[in-house]
């Protein structure tokens, strides 16, 4: 099924290392267990960006709701059919939604999906009177890996968006990027902006 998706077509131990190891040196890594990022809000996405070399690494954190439209695990058939949905379009259009410059050649090489994590669950609100005024909420977003390989080397080209026109409620994507030595972050509202790698 889709708990996790995952699709490999090239990959070593060593890479596997040397990319954990540029992920922890990033302050706000997205993949934490649902801690360690920014606030869950409706319509905001974080994107890690890892460049080096001929290899780009990209790290998705999107609130369930803004991918495929609800928050509680997918169970009925109804819901199982529109999660299931948004899994493909995240799995085969990631070249689609993430526009690295068309003459480093990148191929999506390996992606991998969660497309149920969940955060810790806010407190309910308390009033004056001491009365809570509705019920725990569970935060669940989806957790999307995609590894580029490229042909030429990326540091110095940019690194466009093209999400929203995949996901409408995808509003706002908060970046950051470390490529080689040099670590950015850029707010990217409506897909209208780009980074530098």
């Amino acid at each position: 099924m889709f708990d996790v998706i995952s699709h490999r077509f090239l990959g070593s131990t060593l890479c596997a290392c040397v990319v954990t190891a540029l992920y922890s040196a990033m302050p706000h890594t997205v993949f934490a267990g649902g801690k360690g990022h920014a606030a869950h809000e409706h319509g905001v996405a974080t994107v890690n960006v890892v460049a080096e070399g001929n290899v780009v690494n990209i790290q998705l954190a999107a609130p369930s709701d803004s991918i495929y439209g609800f928050e509680h695990e997918a169970k009925k058939p109804a819901d199982l059919k529109k999660r299931d949905d948004a899994m493909e379009k995240l799995k085969f259009n990631a070249e689609k939604m993430f526009l690295l410059d068309a003459t480093l050649g990148c191929k999506v090489a390996s992606t991998e999906i969660k497309p149920f994590v969940t955060e810790e669950k806010e407190p309910a609100n308390v009033s004056k009177k001491g009365h809570k005024n509705h019920k725990q909420g569970t935060h669940s977003e989806v957790h999307a890996t995609f590894k580029f390989e490229c042909s030429k080397p990326v540091a110095g080209s940019s690194l466009q968006f093209a999400t929203r026109s995949h996901f409408k409620s995808l509003r706002t994507l908060k970046i950051q990027v470390l490529s080689g030595e040099k670590q950015s972050g850029n707010t990217i509202k409506n897909d209208k902006g780009s980074v530098q790698l």
